[in-house]
């Protein structure tokens, strides 16, 4: 049975129209396929994407920027007080060997008379935290990035475009983009972060985006969230609309050649979509299934934002791979970037 919150939040948006609905049967995106896609630029059998970007020599440019060793997290807790997108449970972390069962006399699963161990289990949709969007979490049509057919993803998973083709990958260089330092402060309920904003903040910074960047948008909607003290609040929270990645970021994305572009909101893009208000999340279609490019969403960036604003360093280490789950179409991860 669900959750009262969760019914709660699920009819918000239902009232605000943001439910989901499927996309077209031509594939209705905001930008053709044939003026944004890379297919066949790695081979016709690619299952990597833009993860290719991330060439052995890029990965050694980005070890140089490492010269304080100053480590940071950049990933929420993964527990069931976070932000997870409507319809997903939120993580439910249990017990089942404990301390307390000893003392109490109890024999546990791993008792092992004079040596005794706790245990733990966690239950989870693999993108209800801090998390990838793999190439066979989303598409348009019935086909997936370079052409793999929807088939391919059945109720064992991912037979193509699975995570395990990261499993040694998204490591190199991250650049953040501190939209919300650029702006002068918290942006307003529903903003579109466009081209402009991305090109003014680098600007401001005096950064710049190479291929194989891991691109980083910092928004605050994360943040924002972990302010609101009860249902009612996070309820009005998902119907409202969300700040977040315009449409005409996606040429500049195809442009910069970068593997991957990560956001502390819940789902990339602007919600719902100004451009396309009837579909759910079409920019989605775009980076994954056209360009091959990853979508990281519900960063943690406050951090990390307050130590570049400090040393006016906007470029970092980052190793952010995900969990090696044959066949998943997303993953948790703890992105750790270190300047």
């Amino acid at each position: 049975m669900a959750r009262p919150d969760t019914l709660i939040v699920c009819l918000v948006l239902i009232a605000a129209g943001m439910a989901a609905q499927p996309a077209n049967a031509d594939g209705h995106v905001l930008h053709p396929h044939d003026e944004v896609h890379n297919w066949g630029v790695w081979g016709k059998d690619d299952q990597k994407g833009a993860a290719n970007y991330m060439t052995d020599e890029r990965v050694v440019e980005a070890a140089r920027l490492i010269r304080t060793g100053k480590r940071f997290s950049l990933a929420i807790p993964i527990d069931a007080t976070g932000p997870v997108f409507p319809g997903r449970l939120n993580p439910h972390h249990t017990m089942v060997a404990t301390g307390t069962d000893y003392a109490a006399g109890l024999s546990g699963p791993l008792d092992f008379g004079v040596y005794r161990f706790a245990d733990d289990y966690i239950y989870m949709p693999l993108q209800g935290s801090t998390q990838w969007d793999g190439l066979s979490h989303g598409w348009y049509g019935d086909t997936l990035y370079n052409g793999v057919p929807q088939t391919q993803i059945g109720a064992t998973g991912a037979a193509k475009l699975g995570m395990e083709n990261l499993k040694d990958s998204m490591i190199g260089r991250g650049v953040l983009i501190d939209v919300v330092a650029f702006k002068g402060g918290p942006l307003p309920s529903g903003y579109s972060i466009r081209r402009a904003d991305l090109e003014g903040a680098l600007k401001k910074q005096g950064s710049k985006v190479l291929p194989g960047d891991i691109v980083i948008v910092r928004t605050g909607v994360v943040p924002h969230f972990y302010t609101l003290e009860n249902a009612v609040e996070r309820a009005e929270f998902w119907a409202r609309p969300q700040a977040g990645i315009a449409s005409d970021v996606v040429p500049w994305i195809k442009q910069t050649q970068v593997a991957a572009v990560a956001t502390d909101n819940i789902a990339f893009e602007r919600m719902p979509n100004e451009d396309d208000p009837d579909h759910l999340a079409p920019l989605h279609g775009n980076m994954l299934r056209d360009m091959g490019v990853y979508i990281g969403e519900i960063w943690w960036l406050e951090d990390l934002a307050a130590d570049c604003a400090k040393d006016g360093r906007y470029e970092f280490f980052l190793a952010a791979q995900p969990l090696h789950i044959p066949g998943a179409v997303g993953s948790p991860l703890n992105p750790v970037a270190i300047k």
